[in-house]
Formats: C-alpha cells, structure tokens, sequence
C-alpha cells in the first residue's frame, strides 16, 4: 500500500500515513520504523508500507521511503536565527555578573551568629487545691 506521511513526531514516536486510496489515516509508530532501519518520517514523504489490523485500527508494520520531503531551508533557518538569538541573551546575562565582580570585590560572607537557644518560661507558682480545701 502506498501513501503519504500525514505528520511524524519523534519526540511522541508516532504519526499517521494518509493511504493513496484515502482510507482511514494508518497509525505509525517508532518500533515500525527502528524494524525497517529508519530513524525519522518527515511530514508530506511519499511511503509504501504494509499493515496489520489491532484493536484501535490499521498500524504499519513495515515502512519504505519512497520520496522523502525534507522540511523547508527557511524553516530551519528561522530555527537557527532563533536559538542564535536565545545563546547571544545568554552570554550577555553571563558577562553581566562578570562585569559587576571586576568593578566591585566580592566580600567574603559572614558566618551567621548561631541563634542561642530560647530558655523556657518559669512557670507561674500555682496554688494546689486539694479536696478539702476548697470553700463552699
């Protein structure tokens, strides 16, 4: 059966495949793919695969890449410019606290004095009563 990888995603390890013949959507997962030695499905690859019947519905069982669709240049450039940008905020947030420590020395920190521990209250004195002592 052929058809075409409708979306893959690795880090899940599973996607969909819409059959040539417009079918049901064929589940996929990353077992399928590690049996047939591949590593990843990119959205939009044209496929040939073979499925078995479970409980929930069809499953590929075995994968070939018939023609692979690599996501857009233009996306993994924005990609890249992106991170770049996230890696520029880093290192100036790291050269920040390196610029305070040149201008001013860090002062060794003081031990906390150790808190003396609170003695207990007094207790009042108290009058004893005793059974035949109390008026009436």
């Amino acid at each position: 059966m052929k058809g075409i990888v409708k979306w893959y995603n690795a880090r899940k390890g599973y996607g969909f495949i819409t059959p040539d013949d417009k079918s049901d959507d064929v589940f996929v997962h990353a077992t399928a793919l590690k049996t047939c030695g591949l590593k990843k499905l990119y959205t939009g690859s044209e496929v040939s695969f073979e499925t078995d019947q479970d409980d929930k519905g069809k499953r590929v069982k075995s994968i070939k890449i018939l023609k692979e669709v690599k996501p857009e240049e233009e996306l993994d450039g924005k990609k890249k410019e992106v991170k770049k940008e996230k890696k520029d905020i880093k290192e100036k947030e790291q050269s920040k606290p390196e610029e305070k420590a040149k201008a001013k020395p860090k002062e060794k920190a003081k031990p906390k004095a150790k808190a003396k521990p609170k003695e207990k209250a007094k207790p009042k004195a108290e009058t004893k009563k005793t059974k035949g002592s109390s008026k009436k």
